[in-house]
Parts: C-alpha cells; structure tokens; sequence
C-alpha cells in the first residue's frame, strides 16, 4: 500500500494492497483483528512517512520529533486497528464505511492529519478521481477499500459473481469520468507562478533579504516579458509563494515600494505570501496579500488551519500554559476570515501550505464564490523524497471536489497548473528556480461534493458504529 504513494508513485497498488491483510484477519479472534490492523497502519505510515527524518530542523528538536513519529505512527495505527475491528463484528463489506468515514475522523480539530488517505494515491489517474465530486476524497478511499474486497473474495472463493462485482465497481467510475470530463472550457485567464528557490534556512537572514526580493522581481519580470511575447498582454495575476517576502510588507517601506512599482511596471497584479503582523492585537499571522498596480495591497488573507506544532502548539488559544512551550517551530496565530479575492474579473481564494489537505476550507472558499483556489506553500524544508510529491498530490483532489482549477506555487516546487478535473496542465521540478506561464479557465463545475461536503464518510461512520453496538449487544445477549 504505501507503494502506491510516492515516492515510486505506482498508484495502481492501492487497489490490492489490502488483500494480504484481509486474508489474515478473515478468521481471527477481535483482538487480533485490532492488534493486525494496528501494525498494518503503523507499518503503512513508517514506510510511506520515512520522509520526516530529514526534515530540515534543528538538531535537539529532531530527537524530540523522532519520539513523536513513533507517536504518530501508533496513533495512525490504532484507528486502522478499530476499523479492522469493527470489520470482525459486522462483516467485511462493512470495511468501506469503516475506513472512509475514519479517516474523515482523523482529519478533524486542531491535530487532523489527514495524510495518506487512501485515495489520495489516485491523484495522478484523472478518470478515476472524477467520483470525488459526488462524495469527496475519502468517499474515493471506499471505492478503492471496495476494490480490494472483490478481488480477495474472488481470489478465496474463485465465484465468477465477484469478477462481475470487481468488472462493475471498476468500469463505472471510468464511464463516470469520461463523462465528466467530456466538456469545453472558455473564459481563459492568464497567470504566472514564481518559483524563486530560495533556501528556507537562509530566507529570514539579512544577507538574503536583498538576494530574495532581486530574485523575485527578476523571475517576474521575466515571466512579464514571456507573457507579452506569447500572448500580447500582461498576466491576469503573478503568484509569490509563502512567506515570499522575508519581512512585514504590509508596512511601509523600501521593499514595499519596490513590490508596488513592480506591480506597475508589469501592469499585472501580485499575490503573495508575507508574515503579517496586527499592532492591535500583537500577534504574528502567516498569510498572503493582494498587490495591485497604482492601488499597493487592497486584500490581505491570515492561514486559518496551522501546521500544529510547527507553526503553533494545539489549542494554545485556550490553554494559556502551552504559549510556553517551544518546539523550535513559529508561533503564528491563526486567522478566521475565509477570504475571497478579487481583482478584475477574477475572484480566487487562498490555500496556505497545508491547508491544501483539507476538503472542507475548500469548498467554504468555493461557496463564498472564489472560482480559483491557489495554493501558496513551502516545501523547501521536506527535501526531495516523497514529501514534496505528496503534498502536491493532495491538492489535486480539491479541484475536482469542487469544479474549479487550483494553481499550486511553491518557494522549492512542485508548483503546478491543474484543471478543474484534476490534470495538471504544467508542473515544475523540485529545486529548481523558474516560472510558469499558464492559462487556465474560470469557467466552474456545479458538484454534489461542494453541496453535500463530507456527509457520506459522517453518515457511513454513523452506520457502522450503529451496526457495531447492535451486533456487540446481540452477541451478548
């Protein structure tokens, strides 16, 4: 299973990587069943989450973050373990609803890491990933959990009913998808991703200030120049990644004026991450702001959902006690304003790193009426393998949830263009300084997933404990 994510990427894994598991919990006692899906899914996050090893961070924290991998691990592992257990009560048809409506559990609060859901390893199969804008990215995890399923019956029982199960399951989302995605598009907009590269361990430094921003006007520039060449005219928008800007640009100064007469210059507005700071309040947010030409910042935007324990401690807004306690990471204060840009005929709203992982601020933004969802990031502390690759692929989904392109710009890469069913139309290279000059249509696709949100995996998180507590009483009595 967690071949089927990258960093091999062989996506087409997923749908048997659970057949050896469901062989050996097919006859087994509860606790057994509990105890095998627990090392499964602890086995499953070591072998797909090797990656946080070399996160870039400093050496006394990182024996502290190693203890809390294990953590992690166990914990991903126990909830593996209770669908499996719930599978030994009720049945093992039941194990679609099971694992699709928990791991919709495990992505909610303040601690929800809903990293390595099964069908996000789908994300590079656009017929497939077209079902996820009925019921969403963990919906599409029960049809793989499904698949999985008639091929083990099939295999124990060799009956040819099950092929035709496996052949139907199977063929119906590519009908689906090929449907869907049988559509024109119009209404073309023109936008420029700004791929500096710079070294996040160096960008805070004052040496790097001046290389940084000359490294961000430059690609601008030239992403300018490009956009004049081949198309005639200026870009709809030009894209910084987060924290682009190693200081306060909401404040005036030099660097601000140097922002805004760029703006001018190129004629085309800039979005970009900046830390932004509120006197009143005193408090650090990590966010992003619209520059545009002869106008400076008219809308700003604060990250609502932080990296927990990187850029916050869990629930450090209520707990006073915890402000104190430092793992090394930022101390940012979270916003709550889900913010809709607009600028020309444009209306978009903003993803700031990890919160592109999370289907419901996406289909908030979606529903206030952003018809664009750009992701501003840096992975510049993942390194190359399997991190970076990861984190891009998750992104797709929101596209096809909810019928609008997303354009994805990161400090390192992977930056991206992807339609509104989930193809990337242009990607970047990790490590690399560059810029990608892309139209993409605003044209948006009306989806179930954006009027119903995550109700299937609730509803069949529902049903599966009812049907458990039934059957446990029953047994009982």
């Amino acid at each position: 299973m967690s071949l089927s994510f990258h960093p091999l990427g062989l996506h087409f894994l997923a749908w048997i990587g659970l057949v050896p598991l469901l062989f050996a919990v097919a006859e087994v006692r509860p606790f057994v069943a509990f105890k095998s899906g627990t090392i499964f899914g602890f086995l499953f996050s070591l072998f797909s989450l090797f990656w946080f090893v070399f996160l870039q961070i400093e050496t006394n924290i990182k024996i502290l973050m190693l203890f809390g991998l294990v953590l992690l691990f166990l914990y991903l592992g126990v909830y593996y373990g209770v669908g499996f257990l719930f599978m030994n009560k009720i049945g093992i048809w039941s194990l679609p609803l099971i694992l699709g409506g928990l791991e919709f559990a495990r992505s909610t609060g303040e601690l929800g890491f809903p990293w390595l859901a099964f069908g996000y390893s789908q994300a590079r199969y656009p017929l497939f990933i077209q079902q996820a804008s009925l019921y969403g990215v963990y919906g599409l995890s029960s049809w793989i959990i499904l698949i999985n399923i008639t091929i083990y019956k099939l295999i124990k029982s060799k009956n040819p009913k099950y092929a035709v199960a496996f052949i139907i399951a199977f063929t119906l989302p590519l009908i689906f998808g090929a449907i869907r995605m049988n559509r024109a598009d119009d209404e073309p907009i023109l936008i420029g991703i700004v791929q500096p590269n710079i070294d996040p361990n160096l960008k805070f430094t004052k040496a790097m200030r001046e290389v940084t921003f000359d490294r961000l006007i430059y690609l601008s520039e030239q992403c300018n120049e490009a956009a004049l060449d081949r198309f005639s005219r200026s870009a709809d928008l030009v894209i910084w990644p987060e924290t682009a800007t190693p200081i306060f640009l909401t404040f005036s100064g030099v660097y601000q004026k140097r922002v805004y007469a760029l703006a001018q210059s190129i004629n085309s507005p800039i979005f970009t991450g900046t830390p932004i700071y509120d006197p009143k309040k005193r408090e650090i947010y990590n966010g992003a702001v619209l520059i545009e030409p002869g106008k400076g910042i008219t809308q700003e935007h604060r990250k609502m959902h932080l990296v927990p324990f990187g850029e916050h401690i869990p629930f450090d807004q209520h707990i006073a006690l915890l402000k104190k306690i430092d793992v090394g990471g930022g101390d940012y204060t979270p916003g709550d304003r889900f913010t809709v840009f607009k600028t020309g005929r444009l209306k978009f709203s903003c993803l700031i790193c990890f919160e592109s992982i999370f289907p419901e601020l996406s289909r908030t933004f979606v529903n206030d009426g952003a018809r664009l969802l750009i992701n501003i990031t840096n992975d510049g502390w993942f390194g190359k393998i399997s991190g970076p690759q990861q984190h891009n692929d998750m992104a797709i989904l929101r596209t096809v949830e909810n019928g609008v392109p997303l354009v994805r710009c990161a400090n390192t890469g992977i930056s991206m263009v992807v339609d509104k069913y989930g193809r990337v139309l242009k990607e970047s290279s990790l490590f690399t300084r560059s810029f990608i000059l892309h139209e993409v249509s605003i044209v948006q696709d009306k989806t179930v997933f954006r009027y119903i949100g995550s109700i299937v995996p609730i509803l069949s998180l529902l049903i599966a404990t009812l049907l458990f507590v039934v059957k446990t009483v029953k047994t009982k009595a």
